[in-house]
């Protein structure tokens, strides 16, 4: 046998074992499957920040503010969306996409759960108590009487300063010392002693004699 039958005999089956590996190769690359899609409700609105769950991988991401999401998944894979007010929504993966980017909207349906009927009686349903209570309240004789009562300085006052700081009070005074680290980032804040309108405020008070004792 020839040195060239020998080469190309040699070529044949090389390729030969190597046609089952490339078919693997390329069945593997098949099954992976880039989902894009939306989570939205009935009327089309976004659901944002829905979890989504790789279920039989135990991976996890989220839609973006607008629902849009974008992973890989394979083929079979289970796909569990889930968000708070909305029911489950569930996705099996299918190779039956024609195309190498599929877009999924997902439909996300409210969750609606009643609650039994509630009914609040006053005084623990003891109606004589609760006329004795009625009938001992006293009404303001006048709108002024009323005014007074509800506008009262001290009681305000008091109220005032014992009240609890909110949430909305803490969030402004927070922003607007970042806005003013922000402003004068790099540069030295001002003060009040070299602010030429405070000056000007000062020498017309001290003109006017507003410091001079009474």
């Amino acid at each position: 046998m020839s040195i060239t039958k020998i080469k190309t005999l040699s070529l044949v089956l090389l390729l030969f074992l190597s046609l089952p590996q490339m078919y693997g190769q390329t069945e593997e690359k098949t099954n992976i499957i880039h989902l894009t899609g939306r989570t939205l409700t009935d009327s089309l609105q976004p659901v944002p920040y829905v979890h989504i769950i790789l279920v039989n991988k135990k991976l996890g991401t989220a839609s973006d503010l607008n629902g849009n999401f974008n992973f890989p998944a394979e083929v079979n894979d289970t796909i569990l969306f889930r968000a708070v007010g909305f029911k489950y929504a569930k996705l099996i993966v299918k190779d039956t996409f024609m195309v190498e980017f599929p877009y999924i909207p997902i439909t996300m349906v409210e969750d609606t759960i009643l609650l039994r009927e509630t009914r609040v009686s006053p005084w623990e349903r003891n109606y004589v108590r609760f006329k004795e209570a009625v009938l001992a309240y006293k009404l303001p004789v006048t709108d002024k009487d009323r005014a007074e009562k509800n506008l009262n300085a001290m009681q305000l006052r008091s109220l005032l300063l014992n009240a609890p700081a909110t949430p909305t009070m803490g969030f402004r005074n927070t922003m607007n010392s970042y806005n003013d680290r922000l402003y004068w980032a790099g540069q030295l804040p001002p003060v009040t002693i070299t602010n030429p309108l405070a000056w000007a405020q000062f020498f017309k008070a001290l003109k006017n004699g507003e410091f001079k004792n009474k």
